[in-house]
């Protein structure tokens, strides 16, 4: 059974029984496939599972849009006149400190504060040490897409002659569930093996966002949900990777092109940097 300490009048629990952690690897993998699935939304399924979150994080009900991709939904999107006073403020930011982040503050209050450091590179990082060595660089368990995704679409909307106020107010509103597996998984294994205590409403919203949602622009008048990526290529490392084609394709052809994890509008950078200071790191 795993210790607990009385602390504040809180049961603080400071190490695991050897089977408990022996179930973290089922954990990791439940949530790792969710991540990388590329089977289409099933709009209804998803259109519950956003009123659902705008709920729990104590917003109205929102009008929800539907679009292949994200670029396709941005190039719609600007195609409606005032299109910010349509869509109202970015609430993504909220959400996330709302939901995501009181769910894991809950969870940290429960853990000895080395454990949860312990647990959580334990999660990403199943091979001891859980820190890069020279000899040994640390690899993620879980995939990276956000970074890649995001570039190509800042390079596709620049060429739109958007202003930059206007294509960060896309950007920043715009966030992927199946990025948090991470941190979905570390709740899961919490909650489900340590049984420890948490709030169910907004604990169910965020298993549903994962499994059922992929791309969502979070606007407090509007969500526009776009379906998942029919492709996803990693390399050994777990980072957006393919040479010569698309290493993120959406079903209606939007891509994005990547090399080990770098958007090609980095090694561009980078290159012309180097030319004109070769000292430039």
């Amino acid at each position: 059974m795993p210790r607990r300490t009385n602390d504040m009048r809180k049961h603080i629990i400071t190490e695991l029984s050897d089977e408990q952690e022996a179930m973290l690897p089922i954990y990791r993998d439940k949530w790792r496939s969710i991540q990388i699935s590329t089977e289409s939304i099933q709009q209804e399924k998803v259109a519950a599972v956003i009123k659902a979150a705008y709920a729990v994080s104590d917003y109205p009900e929102p009008e929800i849009l539907f679009y292949s991709s994200p670029m396709t939904a941005i190039e719609k999107i600007l195609a409606i006149g005032n299109f910010k006073t349509y869509l109202g403020r970015d609430i993504h930011s909220k959400f996330s400190k709302r939901v995501l982040d009181h769910l894991l503050h809950g969870i940290q209050q429960q853990l000895e504060q080395h454990l949860f450091i312990r647990l959580r590179n334990q999660i990403q990082h199943p091979e001891f040490p859980y820190y890069s060595t020279h000899s040994h660089p640390q690899v993620s368990y879980f995939p990276y897409t956000g970074t890649c995704l995001e570039r190509q679409l800042i390079t596709d909307l620049d060429k739109l002659k958007l202003e930059f106020t206007d294509i960060s107010y896309f950007t920043s509103s715009l966030s992927r569930p199946a990025e948090w597996a991470i941190w979905s998984c570390m709740l899961d294994f919490c909650i489900s093996v340590i049984n420890l205590q948490h709030d169910k409403k907004k604990w169910n919203v965020i298993q549903d966002l994962m499994q059922y949602c992929d791309l969502i622009f979070q606007f407090e008048k509007v969500c526009i949900v776009c379906d998942r990526p029919c492709k996803l290529s990693f390399d050994a490392e777990n980072l957006l990777h393919a040479e010569g084609e698309p290493a993120l394709k959406f079903a209606d052809g939007y891509s994005v092109y990547a090399r080990h994890g770098r958007h090609p509008s980095e090694e561009y950078r980078e290159r012309y940097y180097e030319e004109q200071d070769p000292d430039f790191v």
